[in-house]
C-alpha cells in the first residue's frame, strides 16, 4: 500500500514538473512583446482557500479587446472544497459564510476558460508560478473526474519578472510596494478583481516611455469607463495633486 501511495506521489510530482515547464514555455519577454498580435489582453488574479494550491475561491479579470474600446469584466466567488484558513480570511475579508451559497470551481472555471480566448495575452503578478499553475492543478483534478484533457497554457506576461528586469535594484517586488513606488495606493482588501486591475496598472507604469512598449497595448485608463473602474479600487497621488491644483485655481 505504501509503495502505491509513493508511486502516486511521484507521478503527481512529475505531472506538476511537466506543467511548470509547459507554463514557463509560454512566458513572454519584454523584447518579445512587439512580435505578438493578440486578440485581447486579459489581466487576472486568483484568491485561494489556503490549504491546497488548487482550491480557488475567487477569480477576477478584465479583458480588453485590441480591436475595440471595450472593457469586459469577470468576477466570481467560488465555494471552496476544503476550508478558508485564518491568513486568507484576514487578508481578503472573505469568510465561509460569504461563499457557502456560491457555485463550486467545477462550474466557475469553465466559464473563465471561455472568457479567455486562446489568442489573448494574459497579464498578472506572479501568475506563471502561481495562478496559471493553480488553475492547471485544478484542471488535473477535474480531468481525472471527467475523463478530459484540458489545460490552460496561454501566452502570458508576468509583472514580477518584468519589474525585476526593469527595476533590478529594488528589494521588494510585491504588488502593493511596486504600485506605491509609482504613486498608486490600494483602497480595499486583497481581492482578485482589485489585484487584476492593479496588475495591469502596474504594467502600464512599468512600460511608460519604454521603447519596447508595443503600440497595440491597451491603455486601461483611456478606455470608456476605465478610469472610473480603476479609481474605485486605487488612488493615484498624481491625480489627487492635480485635483487639488484645480480646486485652488478655482
Amino acid at each position: 500500500m505504501r509503495s502505491k501511495e509513493q508511486e502516486n506521489k511521484r507521478r503527481q510530482r512529475r505531472r506538476k514538473k511537466q506543467l511548470e515547464r509547459a507554463i514557463h514555455a509560454q512566458s513572454v519577454s519584454l523584447e518579445g512583446l512587439a512580435e505578438l498580435h493578440p486578440r485581447s489582453v486579459v489581466s487576472f488574479d486568483l484568491e485561494m482557500a489556503g490549504a491546497f494550491p488548487d482550491d480557488i475561491i475567487e477569480i477576477g479579470a478584465i479583458r480588453m479587446p485590441i480591436a475595440s474600446d471595450k472593457i469586459e469584466v469577470f468576477r466570481r466567488l467560488i465555494r471552496p472544497r476544503t476550508f478558508i484558513n485564518r491568513t486568507v480570511r484576514n487578508m481578503t475579508g472573505l469568510t465561509k459564510e460569504d461563499l457557502r451559497d456560491k457555485s463550486p470551481l467545477d462550474v466557475i472555471l469553465p466559464e473563465f476558460l471561455d472568457f479567455v480566448d486562446p489568442e489573448d495575452l494574459v497579464v498578472g503578478h506572479a501568475i506563471g508560478d502561481n495562478d496559471i499553475l493553480s488553475i492547471n492543478l485544478a484542471l488535473m483534478r477535474m480531468n481525472h473526474k471527467n475523463d478530459t484533457n484540458i489545460r490552460f497554457c496561454p501566452r502570458y506576461l508576468d509583472t514580477v519578472r518584468l519589474a525585476q528586469q526593469l527595476l533590478p535594484k529594488r528589494k521588494k517586488y510585491n504588488l502593493v510596494a511596486l504600485l506605491e513606488s509609482f504613486g498608486w495606493h490600494t483602497k480595499k482588501k486583497h481581492r482578485a478583481f482589485e489585484d487584476a486591475l492593479a496588475s495591469y496598472v502596474l504594467l502600464e507604469c512599468l512600460l511608460k516611455d519604454n521603447e519596447e512598449k508595443p503600440d497595440w497595448l491597451p491603455d486601461l485608463l483611456a478606455r470608456e469607463g476605465g478610469r472610473s473602474l480603476v479609481c474605485q479600487y486605487l488612488d493615484c497621488e498624481a491625480e489627487e495633486a492635480g485635483e487639488t491644483d484645480e480646486n485652488e485655481d478655482g
